[in-house]
């Protein structure tokens, strides 16, 4: 309740324009209570800025351990990835804006990083299947920490700037089915050994 309190805040007034004394109105809590439990109101914002993909990833790790290996091909379980993360950045869109805009410029947010929840650890569990997968799928060799920050840099570019690429562009900007659609054939015939590739790629 508090973190999605925070959440909606923060999306209609930005970061400055929201005060602790209204998230703990909204979510019907004392003042003191949100700095007993996040210490500052730029943690409280990281970690509500972070709460869905947190959510996410805790769900996808669940999700992929209890199914059996090689239950869904490589190539649908690449394109739900990149449609899960899609979902949950685009929807915090400006939210994240103004958290890269905060640290960009060294602002609160940028000072109290270091005990705000990390996207690295985050993305620790997704670098745990990959390495996995690479064993089950007879993937080439690769550095999982490296593909995985790839993986989610090409989703949250998009997510995140996708627009912005195609500003005074000439051509339409493709469907977000379009961009995943091609992440997800990018990303499985990279990983496959060179002259192999899916045994059923879509």
């Amino acid at each position: 309740m508090l973190l999605e309190s925070a959440r909606v805040l923060f999306a209609e007034r930005g970061y400055a324009g929201t005060s602790t004394r209204e998230i703990a109105r909204a979510a019907s809590l004392t003042e003191p209570m949100i700095f007993r439990h996040f210490g500052s109101k730029a943690k409280l914002f990281e970690e509500a800025v972070l709460a869905p993909f947190n959510t996410f990833v805790s769900e996808y790790v669940a999700g992929w351990a209890a199914r059996p290996r090689g239950m869904k091909s490589a190539y649908v379980e690449t394109h739900e990835f990149y449609r899960g993360v899609y979902d949950v950045l685009s929807a915090n869109r400006r939210l994240i804006h103004e958290m890269i805009g905060a640290r960009a410029v060294g602002g609160p947010l940028s000072a109290d990083a270091a005990s705000a929840p990390q996207l690295g650890a985050l993305l620790e569990q997704i670098e745990a299947i990959i390495e996995r997968e690479i064993d089950d799928r007879g993937f080439r060799p690769f550095d999982p920490a490296v593909v995985t920050r790839i993986i989610f840099g090409l989703v949250f570019s998009i997510a995140i700037f996708g627009d912005w690429m195609f500003e005074g562009a000439t051509r339409p900007q493709p469907s977000v089915e379009a961009f995943i659609d091609e992440m997800a054939r990018l990303t499985i015939y990279g990983a496959y050994p060179e002259d192999t590739g899916p045994a059923a790629a879509p």
